[in-house]
């Protein structure tokens, strides 16, 4: 991702780096990029989006 992608973080913690990212409340998942689901930690209070760029 050498223009940037977005950071992840649950509750402030957990950083996922990607550049595609998608969420199930149904299924209590997360995709990033185009990989398999994963499970949503539990008990979850927040999700935070941050947008990393290098080109702006």
């Amino acid at each position: 991702m050498a223009d940037g992608g977005f950071l992840i973080k649950f509750d402030g913690k957990k950083e996922v780096r990607c550049y595609k990212i998608a969420f199930s409340y149904d299924d209590w998942t997360y995709t990033t990029n185009f990989d398999e689901p994963k499970p949503l930690p539990d008990k979850l209070n927040e999700i935070s989006v941050q947008i990393e760029s290098t080109s702006r």
